[in-house]
């Protein structure tokens, strides 16, 4: 779908990066598999869940609400109980040291929703950027405005979201059908707009500071 005036606000955003316990892997894998089904028939106030493998062993979970209580909701749902339930044997350092300690709740400063089957989401892009001294509100308010951008030129982006962090780091997180999707959004306005700040924006410029943070996953599963 493509955003309206009548759609959810997406406010708030959480990033759950985990290890697997060795050898369970595809334990891990068929977990996230299955739980986009659940989270759709179950958490209504959960705009968009995906789950991501970045390589063999690491996982993650990205979702996106309109306010908190959405994410307490997803917190205390199925899908997060049987997460919890097989974290002890599954994941690498248990529910709380490797599930909980690495939860990273956000505030969103834009979004666009172009796709409307999320089954057709394969691939996903996470860069974390950080802001030069001084220099954090320009950095917000370019990728503030580059929702709309996005929403209006790159069809082949299924989501893309631009993330607070911190006071003065943030991230950018997008996913596609495919590589092809993926190539245009990095030959796209936006990209072409941060790559022209960079140097005056963001720490480490355009090389150093964003493509260098570039992190590539696998979407195993998504709803929204």
């Amino acid at each position: 779908m493509n955003l309206t005036q009548s759609t959810p606000q997406s406010r708030e955003a959480t990033y759950i990066p985990f290890q697997s316990a060795p050898s369970r892997e595809a334990a891990v894998a068929s977990l996230l598999r299955g739980a986009a089904g659940l989270v759709r028939s179950t958490e209504p106030a959960t705009l968009q869940w995906l789950a991501l493998r970045i390589d063999s062993s690491r996982f993650a979970i990205a979702d996106f609400f309109a306010e908190e209580a959405g994410r307490a909701a997803h917190f205390a749902g199925q899908v997060a109980a049987a997460l919890k339930q097989a974290a002890p044997q599954a994941v690498e350092g248990g529910w709380e040291d490797g599930v909980v300690a690495h939860v990273e709740n956000s505030k969103v400063l834009a979004y666009a929703v172009n796709g409307n089957d999320p089954a057709q989401a394969k691939l996903a892009t996470r860069i974390e950027i950080k802001a030069l001294p001084g220099k954090a509100g320009e950095l917000a308010a370019l990728l503030t405005g580059a929702g709309a951008v996005i929403r209006s030129s790159e069809p082949g982006t299924l989501l893309w979201y631009a993330i607070r962090l911190d006071a003065d780091r943030f991230a950018i997180f997008d996913v596609f059908a495919d590589e092809a999707g993926r190539a245009a959004h990095f030959a796209g306005h936006v990209a072409a707009a941060l790559k022209g700040k960079a140097l005056d924006l963001v720490e480490g410029g355009w090389e150093a500071g964003v493509v260098a943070k570039i992190r590539n996953s696998e979407v195993l599963s998504a709803t929204w």
